[in-house]
């Protein structure tokens, strides 16, 4: 793939441990696969180490990287016990800086920053004046002890002022709700996931709510990043908030029900469920 791409992503990709295996990980990765099933010409800037494992899956399916050498790929770890998760960062690649981007990806009609381990410079935000610019800021709010044990910290929310985009969740913003108006004043549209109850959009001084589609929930693995990469390509081709947010809740309904994020449906089928939408609305 050549030239500049309609779609690109910055952040980790990343090691998923589980048990002595990895996984793919990574906002980035996901949304990457999500776009081009979307039909989308993606590319990421990332930074991993000579241990990543799964670039083939970028060549697969026509997703251009830029790898920003590290030592080591990040590497994340969850221990679930009961209704508890304990996350580990058992190793952190490089920070993304403005100059590692190549200049004909400057223009990008559509930048997302996707930090998963506060590695994206906030430099970076402001190096695509004439892009869409959108940011899911779960990233942002870690950090970790030298043991790597993972706990929430807050930001300077003035740093997203001037995104167009901002999309978190309940659990992301957990502990820091006081801080929701003020974000939603620094940016153009805060879109909030709340699971199988849908999502907030704060827009203009005004909120909206817009269900989640009714399914039978397998699995939500992955359903938020399909949420946000469905939101800001559709929002980027029609600039309608509803619009955007009807096909972002379609198109994660798919993944609820256990379909995964590999196996997103088409256009077609996304489209479908649009159309019976309508009746589950709600302002």
């Amino acid at each position: 793939m050549a030239g500049t791409p309609q779609y690109l992503l910055v952040g980790h990709c990343c090691h998923d441990r589980h048990d002595d295996r990895n996984a793919l990980g990574g906002t980035v990765s996901y949304a990457a696969l999500v776009a081009r099933q979307l039909g989308e010409q993606t590319a990421v800037l990332t930074s991993t180490g000579p241990d990543f494992e799964f670039m083939e899956v970028f060549q697969e399916n026509n997703i251009e990287v830029k790898q920003v050498a590290a030592a080591r790929t990040t590497v994340f770890e969850n221990i679930y016990r009961e209704n508890s998760r304990t996350q580990y960062l058992h190793a952190r690649a490089s920070t993304l800086l403005p100059e590692h981007v190549p200049d004909h990806w400057r223009s990008a009609p559509v930048v997302q920053f996707c930090p998963i381990a506060d590695e994206v410079d906030f430099s970076l935000l402001r190096a695509f004046p004439g892009s869409l610019t959108a940011a899911t800021i779960q990233g942002w709010l870690r950090k970790w002890d030298q043991q790597g044990l993972v706990s929430p910290k807050s930001m300077d929310w003035q740093q997203l002022r001037g995104l167009d985009i901002v999309v978190m969740s309940d659990a992301d913003i957990a502990g820091f709700e006081t801080a929701i108006p003020l974000i939603a004043s620094c940016v153009k549209i805060l879109v909030m996931t709340e699971g199988a109850n849908g999502a907030k959009v704060f827009h203009g001084g005004q909120q909206r709510h817009f269900p989640a589609f009714p399914v039978t929930e397998v699995d939500a693995t992955g359903a938020g990043d399909v949420f946000a990469t469905s939101f800001v390509l559709r929002y980027a081709q029609t600039r309608d908030i509803a619009t955007a947010a009807v096909f972002a809740n379609a198109a994660a309904s798919f993944v609820v029900e256990g379909a995964g994020i590999s196996r997103l449906p088409t256009r077609e089928m996304i489209a479908v469920r649009e159309e019976g939408y309508g009746r589950f609305s709600t302002e």
